[in-house]
């Protein structure tokens, strides 16, 4: 990491000879003998950080909450500041593609140093006010990963050293209500459905895992698709454990002009043992309830059907302002993405 620069970047407008200031001039000042230094906020600070990781000036407008005229405008201005061309437009698809210059590379770098300073200071005297301690409240479905909510409760934030972590187990229905009532602050659901007032991130999506005795007709597939399934007896998996998925699948089921013979219905995966006693039945698991019944006996073959799938998404309000929530996200995503294998789909578990 190269020595902070001692620069005043955000300070009131002023004017500063070059020649007086040679980190200033042989990082950035191209211009004349000097330069008018304008306001800078820490809200473009964010910007050129988010500019620097999206690549796009209309993705990185929305995530620091400028419009997309208002984003090239405040570009101008920052770029006006350093005297220098930090950004340049780059071809792609997608309108507003840019890439850094070396001397946006060399920027960024310092800006989020400072940003880190500043967001320690704000944390730590929020922590300093009689005591308090910072809390992020997580739900989660009770059916969710252990190694996602593993991830999650392991995730650290270098601006929030003293967090605490607090989780809570609930029906996906029920961390919705819980969200909209602000008694969590993050909830992990399983295939949620559509809100308008929450907003979701994708972190995982796995097939259902199918049990059933190694005797099954089915057992020597590979993958089994929904009709095949629904050709045999279910031991199906509650309607109150999670209302939106199992009508989703029923109705699935009736769209391709099949009937599913539902003979028990269940919370757990340790129940499975219980009531899989024939060649013929099938029990609906999650790859993490048919990992718990490994040992048993069973063979588990993965359904493929492209509207049926395990779904792990983490969701907020879709007017939440905390940057608590805004960085543990987006720290927490980084951590996944950085997680997973070359070449590995975002949506593979």
């Amino acid at each position: 990491m190269r020595d902070i620069c001692h620069f005043p970047i955000w300070a009131k407008e002023k004017t500063i000879p070059a020649s007086n200031n040679p980190s200033r001039s042989s990082l950035f000042c191209t211009c004349t003998d000097s330069c008018a230094v304008p306001e800078m906020t820490i809200h473009d600070l964010e910007f050129s950080v988010a500019l620097y990781e999206e690549r796009n000036l209309l993705r990185a407008g929305e995530r620091v909450g400028f419009g997309q005229s208002n984003a090239s405008k405040r570009l101008r201005l920052i770029e006006q500041e350093v005297c220098h061309q930090l950004f340049k437009r780059s071809h792609g698809r997608s309108p507003g593609n840019m890439e850094p210059t070396p001397a946006g590379d060399i920027f960024v770098e310092y800006i989020r140093v400072c940003l880190h300073a500043y967001s320690c200071a704000l944390n730590g005297a929020s922590e300093a006010r009689l005591g308090e301690r910072l809390m992020l409240r997580i739900g989660a479905s009770a059916y969710s990963s252990p190694e996602i909510l593993d991830r999650l409760y392991s995730t650290e934030l270098r601006a929030y050293p003293n967090l605490s972590i607090e989780f809570m187990t609930e029906p996906t229905a029920e961390l919705l209500k819980d969200l909209q009532l602000k008694k969590i602050d993050l909830a992990l659901l399983l295939t949620p459905p559509e809100s308008r007032v929450v907003t979701t991130t994708l972190v995982a999506s796995e097939p259902f895992m199918i049990a059933m005795w190694k005797s099954h007709p089915l057992a020597s597939k590979r993958s089994v698709t929904l009709s095949e399934v629904a050709g045999y007896p279910w031991i199906f998996f509650s309607r109150s454990a999670h209302l939106h998925l199992h009508d989703l699948i029923l109705t699935r089921v009736e769209e391709i002009q099949r009937r599913a013979t539902i003979v028990h219905r269940i919370l757990h995966a340790d129940q499975v043992p219980a009531f899989l006693k024939n060649d013929s039945t099938l029990a609906w698991l999650t790859p993490a309830g048919a990992e718990r019944l490994a040992n048993r006996g069973f063979v588990f073959v993965p359904l493929l059907d492209s509207e049926i799938r395990l779904e792990a998404h983490l969701a907020a309000l879709a007017d939440n302002k905390s940057r608590l929530v805004s960085d543990f996200v987006r720290t927490f995503m980084k951590q996944t993405e950085d997680m997973r294998s070359p070449g590995q789909s975002p949506l593979a578990a």
